[in-house]
């Protein structure tokens, strides 16, 4: 379930983050490409989130 919840949030913050720049650069909108870049980002979080907390911590 934490998987999914970050997917959603990194894909809907990802886009408002790249219509904002886009629309301040003054160039089109690549939106296939902000939709991989946001699930690739929410991935790596996802994956350093399980990956850099310790053991002990996980069990308070």
């Amino acid at each position: 379930m934490k998987l999914i919840v970050t997917l959603f949030w990194s894909l809907a913050l990802g886009q408002v983050v790249g219509y904002v720049a886009t629309a301040l650069a003054g160039v089109p909108d690549p939106e296939l490409w902000t939709t991989i870049v946001s699930l690739v980002f929410g991935l790596f979080v996802y994956l350093f989130q399980a990956v850099a907390i310790e053991k002990e911590a996980k069990a308070n």
